[in-house]
């Protein structure tokens, strides 16, 4: 092994026996380790989020993994591709021989020369590129998930400030499970809580077209709870499902979000905030609910139809919806071309004509534009050039 000296403890122990006995370790750790390997690789391959809230995810941790590979192909499963990973192991044991780190520099340099150090570069500097690339599109992802977290409203001087510790908010765990699904709302009074908790964990006992009219009309006074409300919305219809079977409260969900779509134009005009924080809330319900694992296709075209509402010059001129319009095509855009692609090339021509119109943008809404421009133009994803000119302009 790497830093062994086999005389160091005055036994005279050959090359042979060095690499037999690093040979013997790595097959030993391949062993050991492979079962491990084969978990971390299934979850590479797996499409779903590793997630117990997504009913389509096959694995969603470790030890569900491993009890479900042991049930489905037996214990063999976990050493599958072991004889190619051995002959690895083996090889790479066997040959580390040298006694020190001094040891290994001085020999290296005397028999390969200087170039020995920097075999490999082209490769590794090759893969820098997406690795920094996937680190900047993570890091992006996730600063859009701590915002969406935890508002502004939740940070004060510098320092996070926990919901649960706010009087009015209320926190508590889905169908009893802990860690499972946590849902902090914020300006409920008492009864409403326990109306919204009672839906989460025994749909059965409470009027579920009432909990879907509640939640509705929240969403559209609270922007804030609006990104967030889908999620407590397809654990209450799983909780429905699971308990009797049916689908009262989709049904008035999607009842409601009709109704309030076909007086868009009426709820713009009474109250901006209103009309961004429905928009935000029927995204959000398209991103969660699923048929078969397919976004609704009831939803696509209403969802479709407020994005170009919100692309018209009139809107593009302020900047509430400029950024609601991007938000949400960073969230759904994907999903949504995938269903209707035609619609959304009409959608991008509106967005380019917008980014050129001669007065009324700020300078704000040109940039957001620029962006989701760029950011569908790439597949969806943000360049870790896009990621530095855009976010640091903004945080400027």
């Amino acid at each position: 092994m790497v830093g062994y000296d086999p005389r160091a403890d005055g036994r005279n122990v050959s090359n042979l026996e060095v690499a037999v006995a690093g040979s013997v370790s790595g097959l030993v750790t391949r062993v050991l380790i492979s079962p491990l390997d084969v978990i971390k690789i299934r979850f590479q391959l797996q499409i779903e989020r590793l997630s117990r809230s997504d009913p389509n995810a096959k694995y969603h941790g470790i030890l569900q993994a491993g009890r479900q590979i042991l049930q489905e192909e037996g214990p063999t499963a976990f050493w599958k591709g072991h004889i190619p990973a051995q002959l690895l192991s083996i090889g790479y044991g066997a040959v580390q021989v040298y006694k020190t780190l001094r040891n290994a520099v001085v020999t290296m340099y005397r028999t390969e020369g200087p170039l020995v150090f920097y075999k490999g570069l082209n490769p590794t500097l090759i893969a820098i590129f997406p690795y920094a690339g996937f680190q900047f599109s993570f890091y992006s992802s996730l600063k859009h998930a701590y915002e969406w977290a935890m508002p502004a409203e939740g940070k004060k001087n510098g320092a996070v400030i926990s919901p649960n510790l706010g009087k009015s908010c209320c926190s508590w765990m889905v169908m009893g499970e802990p860690r499972r699904e946590e849902y902090k709302m914020q300006s409920f009074d008492a009864a409403t809580q326990q109306l919204l908790k009672t839906a989460l964990k025994d749909p059965g006992a409470v009027d579920l077209e009432k909990v879907a009219n509640v939640i509705v009309d929240h969403s559209l006074q609270d922007c804030v709870f609006s990104k967030e409300a889908g999620r407590m919305c397809y654990a209450i219809i799983q909780a429905e499902s699971k308990q009797a079977g049916q689908s009262v409260f989709r049904r008035g969900l999607l009842n409601r979000l009709q109704q309030e779509y076909q007086a868009r134009e009426q709820l713009r005009a009474r109250s901006l905030q209103g009309w961004v924080c429905y928009v935000t809330f029927i995204c959000n319900i398209f991103d969660y609910l699923r048929v078969n694992n397919m976004p609704m296709m009831a939803l696509v075209n209403p969802v479709y139809d407020c994005l170009f509402r919100l692309a018209q010059p009139d809107s593009l001129s302020k900047e509430e919806e400029v950024d609601c319009l991007v938000l949400q095509l960073h969230r759904v855009g994907e999903q949504l071309e995938k269903m209707n692609g035609q619609r959304m090339d009409e959608l991008f021509v509106l967005i380019r004509d917008g980014f050129l119109l001669p007065t009324g943008l700020s300078s704000l809404a040109q940039l957001l534009l620029l962006e989701i421009i760029e950011f569908r133009a790439a597949g969806w994803k943000t360049t870790p050039a896009a990621h530095k000119y855009y976010y640091s302009e903004v945080s400027d």
